[in-house]
């Protein structure tokens, strides 16, 4: 073999050459790709810090106090949150004191003072992916004003009943007083004295009963509420108007789909409330009908819609309905629908009625849910 055979150099070396140049070229590429996107990432960073410093300039200038959660614990807090809670810092467990007490409105806490006095909170969560926000804002004098208003509200309302309480007042009394004159005549036959009687413990009894409906309608906001599944709220309303529907053989169509939802509500006042619709609607539908009671959960509330089967709302009553003493039916005190939607609206919620167009009405009775069960550790 020659020298020059020996030197002469391999068959694939121009492939091997044109393969590192285009790999030479490929790495110059990702290079400045590669400084281009670092380029943009420090660009990024700058914008993050920026927006992150416009955040905190207006966090700071919020009223209400506001924590970022992260993980269950405080990443951050603007100003007025570092006024309100001087002991906390970033880092920490976030939870809600125990020394919190629920209060009577959706999201709100009572928070005793050293000085004896309470104050009332609201703190609203908003959950992201990962994150939440919770804003706490002292809501006691808002609360004190709106107070102030409904009892205003209310004072004029009873100036505007003073005539009707004295007309629904002046009737029964004057037939109770009737009864016992003749209770009082010496030759009552006994038959007629115990019907006398019977007649005027019917009247007291009725007198008794406005006395104290009359004070419901007065009541301002439940002092204390608790959170009530409103399954159990619906079922406690069902057994209270059991024996008026057997009286009336009526059923009720139950459609009931709010899973594990609750309401804070004082429960009493509420399971009233809601008896005093079913009891219209059982009062003026016919024997035999059948009253639909349909309980839906929405995303913040919870709507209950009862329908009967009567003639429906007469067209002069529609915008009266649920003033006191507005009622066209010769038993009962008028009362009962302004003491209703009184209750209901002093838990933030709303009584709507209307007349359907296939006849009868349907009355739907609006509450706040009760979030914080679900959401605040």
């Amino acid at each position: 073999m020659t020298a020059q055979a020996q030197a002469k150099p391999p068959a694939d070396l121009p492939n091997l050459a044109g393969a590192f140049e285009m790999f030479v070229q490929a790495s110059q590429a990702l290079e400045q790709q590669y400084a281009q996107l670092q380029e943009k990432v420090e660009q990024l960073d700058a914008d993050l810090i920026r927006a992150n410093e416009r955040l905190r300039v207006v966090l700071d200038a919020l009223p209400a106090a506001v924590l970022v959660i992260e993980n269950q614990t405080i990443s951050h807090f603007n100003a007025a949150a570092k006024e309100l809670f001087p002991d906390w810092v970033s880092g920490q467990a976030w939870r809600i004191p125990a020394s919190w007490q629920l209060g009577t409105g959706p999201d709100e806490y009572m928070i005793p003072l050293e000085d004896g006095t309470v104050q009332t909170w609201q703190v609203k969560r908003a959950d992201t992916a990962g994150r939440s926000v919770v804003q706490i804002q002292d809501i006691t004098a808002n609360l004190q004003t709106l107070e102030a208003s409904e009892r205003t509200d209310r004072l004029a309302a009873m100036g505007q009943m003073s005539a009707g309480i004295a007309h629904q007042i002046r009737t029964p009394l004057a037939t109770a007083m009737l009864y016992a004159a003749h209770l009082s005549a010496p030759q009552l036959a006994e038959a007629d004295r115990i019907e006398f009687a019977t007649k005027l413990q019917n009247r007291l009894i009725h007198l008794e009963k406005m006395a104290s409906e009359m004070l419901q309608f007065i009541k301002g906001r439940p002092q204390k509420t608790t959170s009530v599944p409103v399954l159990d709220l619906i079922a406690e309303c069902c057994l209270t108007i059991d024996g008026l529907l057997h009286a009336k053989q009526q059923q009720i169509e139950q459609h009931i789909d709010v899973a594990d939802a609750r309401v804070r509500v004082d429960r009493p006042s509420v399971v009233s409330a809601v008896v005093a619709i079913l009891e219209n609607a059982i009062q003026i539908s016919p024997a035999g009908a059948r009253i639909s009671l349909e309980v839906r959960r929405h995303p913040e509330a919870i709507t209950v819609r009862i329908t009967d089967q009567g003639p429906g709302i007469a067209p002069d009553m529609l915008d009266c309905l649920f003033e006191p003493f507005a009622t066209n039916r010769s038993q009962g005190t008028g009362l009962g629908l302004a003491i209703a939607l009184n209750a209901i609206r002093a838990h933030r919620g709303d009584i709507q009625a209307r007349n359907l167009s296939t006849g009868g009405a349907e009355f739907t009775i609006t509450l706040p849910q009760d979030l914080n069960a679900a959401d605040m550790p």
